[in-house]
């Protein structure tokens, strides 16, 4: 019965991971201000002809229907009127409609997740009891690593060369070809150039990085609390460099992403600490074992007489 409930918290690390990253996703989605601010920095009205404001109200329109808060996009319509063109299409209407099956499946998953994650956490609580958090944190820590590593990879491929990132994205969830669209014709591709789609990744990315940061912290602490206070051998200063690398990767990260600098100088920081304090932990565990080892050779020398 352990083991299952060790397996059930291995499952339910994943699936909270899983659910908090859909709950990132749905915050850029509902949170408009990135929004306008990115338009008036892409200078929109020169690309376009239109302002910020009609720009920002059609593209949350979009996000508002993908994500079911919103029940049409026909009755968005063309300035100055804004009562007899339509702004969009039927391909892209067409397409939008693909798009808000994606976004809810997504986050209909998340949600799934969620419930689910936290039903294993609770069985998983009730046979290991104080265990299930050990069991917990290590999961979710080697899972928010391998996420990294899929992210970097990610980022890397959207950095050389972000059309074929996007292309391949269309390809794998959406249909290719209902979503190709020509800027002379098509008014929403107008209004959502790639650097805007780029920014949202990372807008995306800075969000879900300060969402993790408190189950980081959390994780990092109970391991801490639990081979430190429970398990002396270990040596405090390895943990707490451990606790400061894994913040300052977070921090890094989340820096590199959104181009704040504050974050970068603090994660910086952290990763200076985490060396130092590991170089020395090295030196003092060092002097350790050499006395170790001339107690040993005192007591051996002692039995031989």
């Amino acid at each position: 019965m352990k083991k299952l409930a060790k397996a059930a918290a291995v499952i339910a690390a994943v699936l909270l991971l899983f659910s908090l990253l859909t709950g990132a996703l749905y915050h850029v989605f509902t949170g408009h201000e990135w929004v306008r601010k990115e338009y008036d920095r892409l200078d929109i009205r020169s690309q376009t002809g239109w302002s910020s404001e009609y720009c920002t109200f059609v593209l949350t329109s979009m996000m508002d229907y993908s994500i079911k808060a919103r029940d049409t996009l026909e009755d968005v319509y063309l300035p100055p009127d804004y009562d007899t063109e339509p702004f969009f299409n039927e391909s892209e209407l067409s397409h939008m409609k693909d798009v808000r099956a994606l976004t809810v499946t997504v986050m209909n998953l998340g949600l799934a997740a969620l419930i689910i994650g936290s039903l294993l956490f609770f069985f998983a609580f009730i046979v290991l009891k104080g265990d299930v958090f050990i069991a917990f944190s290590k999961a979710f820590l080697i899972a928010l690593g391998a996420l990294l590593i899929v992210v970097i990879a990610l980022g890397i491929w959207i950095a050389v060369d972000f059309d074929s990132f996007w292309t391949v994205f269309h390809i794998v969830f959406l249909d290719l070809e209902s979503s190709t669209f020509d800027p002379a014709v098509s008014r929403m591709i107008r209004i959502c150039p790639a650097e805007l789609f780029s920014d949202f990744i990372k807008h995306f990315a800075l969000i879900a990085g300060l969402g993790l940061l408190a189950p980081v912290i959390a994780s990092v602490l109970w391991i801490v609390f639990r081979y430190y206070i429970l398990s002396p051998k270990l040596s405090v200063g390895r943990i707490a460099a451990s606790a400061f690398s894994a913040l300052a990767a977070i921090m890094l990260w989340a820096g590199l992403i959104s181009d704040l600098l504050t974050l970068r100088f603090v994660g910086f920081t952290l990763l200076l600490i985490a060396n130092v304090l590991n170089i020395i932990c090295l030196i003092i565990e060092r002097k350790n074992n050499k006395a170790e080892e001339a107690f040993r050779k005192s007591l051996h020398k002692e039995d031989t007489k």
